[in-house]
């Protein structure tokens, strides 16, 4: 069983120290037979060096080494990045994640841990004595979760993986000719982790803290009245994406509208474009079970209006030094007697 992964597909990792230990790893196992224990000590002996002393611990484990064993590692390692912002320690875990499902072929499958939202979703759900109808079950006795979504966006992970179609860096959507663009997603995926994960959480305290000071009022939660008025006070950039289909936005139509603005199956593999179709139906018959999905995608798309403003000369303090205002004159191109010249000057500067 060596370890499934091609070339390009390590060459995507935003840091060149993890895809550098990978690929050691992965010439190391070519001809060998992959266990547990063999599997451990390669971790230990090229990626623990990346990640700070202080948490070595959770990689020293003195209990017997099963593959459950080190997907526990990977759990302890979320666990840690929830406290912490670490994209180099968040890359270690996708290669920790790697190197437990792709020493075998069809990948090893693992249990996706439910995340923050969720839980205080269930929570809520649970004090208002609301049923919820979670998992889905395939023809062929798979289940799907519709509350498990990609590490790095709101979306559908692959079975068995962290990624959606959206991020994994080697599957391109359709009409793509090569990865580049996939793994490009995947990197601006990476860079923006942290304030992905900061931007959900501020949404979701201020909800829960809501929630709670208000005596468990369910309005926080979606209603099934007035959906277009929570959707714009509450998920306020999911509202300014629906542009000119606001106006035809309503109770009757209003996840199916998200749903096509979220979490489309158009231009999927097959597999994932199946299980989109299938969580979609499952969200139209209890619109309740979206309330995770939208604060996660609000969540991403502030974080996203964050590093724009921080884009060219939009950050602070860039651009030319300002210069000694001067008495306008009657050829000035930027007077106030020329509407919009002004405005024109500014963005020819930053062309």
């Amino acid at each position: 069983m060596p370890l499934y992964l091609d070339d390009e597909f390590i060459e995507t990792f935003v840091y060149e120290e993890v895809a550098v230990a990978l690929w050691a790893i992965h010439l190391h196992v070519e001809d060998v037979a992959v266990t547990p224990t063999l599997a451990l000590r390669l971790i230990q002996q090229y990626l623990q060096p990346l990640i700070p002393p202080e948490h070595w611990h959770v990689l020293n484990q003195k209990q017997p080494v099963t593959w459950n064993r080190i997907w526990m590692i990977c759990s302890e390692l979320g666990f840690l990045l929830g406290r912490i912002n670490d994209p180099l320690l968040f890359e270690v875990r996708i290669a920790i994640e790697l190197i437990h499902s792709h020493t075998t072929l069809p990948p090893r499958e693992y249990t996706i841990a439910t995340v923050i939202e969720v839980t205080y979703f269930l929570s809520m759900c649970g004090q208002l004595k609301i049923p919820v109808q979670g998992q889905i079950r395939l023809g062929d006795g798979q289940r799907v979760d519709p509350f498990s979504f990609c590490t790095l966006c709101w979306r559908q992970p692959f079975p068995g993986r962290k990624l959606c179609a959206h991020h994994a860096p080697s599957t391109p959507l359709q009409g793509e000719v090569d990865t580049q663009a996939a793994a490009a997603r995947y990197k601006s995926g990476v860079r923006q982790k942290g304030q992905f994960d900061k931007a959900v959480n501020r949404i979701l305290t201020k909800e829960v803290t809501e929630f709670h000071e208000g005596l468990f009022t369910p309005v926080v939660l979606l209603p099934k009245q007035g959906i277009a008025a929570w959707v714009a006070e509450r998920r306020p950039l999911l509202w300014q994406l629906l542009g000119e289909r606001q106006q035809e936005f309503n109770d009757g139509n209003a996840v199916g509208m998200l749903l096509e603005l979220l979490h489309s199956p158009d231009g999927l593999p097959p597999k994932a474009r199946q299980i989109y179709r299938l969580i979609n139906q499952h969200l139209h018959e209890y619109p309740l079970l979206i309330w995770p999905m939208l604060i996660r995608a609000e969540g991403w798309h502030r974080c996203r209006e964050e590093v724009r403003g921080q884009w060219g000369g939009k950050r602070s303090g860039a651009g030319r030094p300002v210069q000694p205002a001067i008495e306008p004159s009657a050829t000035s191109p930027c007077t106030d007697q020329q509407p919009g010249a002004a405005r024109g000057c500014v963005d020819h500067e930053f062309q």
